[in-house]
């Protein structure tokens, strides 16, 4: 039983690329040997992308309560938004009702979420640098999601919110990759996130190009995990999923300072991804740029070795796994503003449609027969 978790696990990190489901990691972890987490080099708490889109359009949501007129007298504390996490109760508090349904956390759950997750699922996108600002490709990533946020306001403006909030989950995987992807963080800016990504103005950062010869330097400490038999086994399995160099005993990087083009945005390269025209966008083989890196990014183990992404906070997926929580707060931060400005273009009304600020009370509900138990 462990090794079909194992295998499953493995199955699905094999199509990520970006904020990886630390839950399930630890949840199967802890199933084979809680001691694997030291092996597999964590050091934090993993956000997903999921994690990342709820409290990002939460704080947007609160932001936007408190600054409701007639709500002026429950002076909301955005100092310290985190409480207002559970919307239950944050809602009680707004309309005074202790029963209440929801509909942005079923919007959140059945919308945002699962669009926010599908960009490294489908065939479309996983395997598509614009899509989450791999392989130097800064200005086509960003060409992107200005597209992208100039369709959500379009669908916004033509009623279509449902529309509206599935671009928006796909327009955000790839704002939040930009933080766990690119030197951002090692550029210095560990509290500021980037708003001129989505607009003209982000061309004006200079990038790493293929011209660049070196942007990566091997200064990567290798770990390795001895295999036992279960973990045997689940190697061979999935190198019949993908090109792999994992072997016994497992390798992978613990990466820091490695990075030497610090002046200008870096990405990484990861393996086996194409242009929309089916190009490869595979690292450049005769100069030494950086990898993503990672258990499955088989291009880390070729010159120069290691990676930089901060997917996870475990160093079996992330060389950077170190700045992990740095880049998830960022990019909860950009998904926040990304709601704000959204709310700006379209102003209060039609915001609180776009993300459902809207409250049922239960009681009323079940009266009118809407909700069964």
């Amino acid at each position: 039983m462990l090794l079909k978790h194992f295998f499953f696990l493995f199955s699905v990190i094999n199509y990520l690329n970006a904020f990886i489901p630390a839950r399930i990691i630890d949840f199967l972890i802890e199933k084979a040997d809680g001691s694997l987490k030291d092996q597999f080099g964590e050091v934090s708490h993993s956000y997903t992308h999921e994690e990342i889109i709820r409290q990002g359009v939460i704080r947007s949501t609160v932001k936007y309560f408190s600054e409701q007129k007639d709500l002026a007298y429950l002076k909301l504390n955005l100092s310290q938004i985190e409480k207002y996490f559970n919307l239950r109760a944050l809602y009680k508090l707004i309309y005074n009702r202790t029963f209440c349904k929801t509909d942005l956390d079923e919007i959140i759950f059945k919308d945002l979420q699962p669009s926010v997750a599908s960009v490294d699922f489908d065939s479309d996108t996983k395997d598509m640098p614009y899509a989450h600002f791999d392989a130097n490709t800064f200005r086509e990533s960003n060409l992107r999601v200005m597209n992208m946020t100039k369709k959500v306001l379009e669908s916004i403006r033509s009623r279509k919110f449902e529309r509206a909030r599935e671009i928006s989950g796909k327009v955000l995987h790839t704002i939040q990759d930009f933080y766990s992807h690119s030197n951002w963080i090692e550029m210095g800016n560990h509290d500021k996130i980037n708003k001129a990504i989505g607009t003209v103005a982000f061309d004006k950062f200079k990038f790493a190009s293929k011209s660049d010869n070196i942007t990566c330097v091997a200064n990567c400490t290798i770990k390795e995990i001895k295999c036992n038999k279960m973990i045997s086994t689940m190697i061979s399995l999935l190198k019949n999923l993908r090109k792999t160099n994992i072997n016994c005993p497992i390798k992978y990087f613990k990466c820091k300072g490695n990075i030497v083009t610090n002046d200008r945005l870096v990405t990484g390269y990861y393996v086996d991804q194409k242009l929309p025209d089916g190009t490869s966008a595979s690292k450049p083989a005769d100069s030494l740029m950086c990898s993503h890196g990672g258990l499955l990014d088989s291009d880390s183990f070729r010159p120069v070795q290691g990676g930089i992404n901060k997917d996870t906070g475990y160093y079996l997926f992330s060389p950077h796994a170190h700045l992990h929580q740095t880049a998830a707060k960022l990019a909860i931060k950009h998904t926040e503003y990304f709601f704000d400005q959204i709310r700006a273009e379209i102003g209060d009304d039609d915001f609180s449609k776009f993300v459902r600020i809207i409250m049922q009370d239960l009681i009323e509900l079940i009266q009118k027969n809407l909700v069964f138990y």
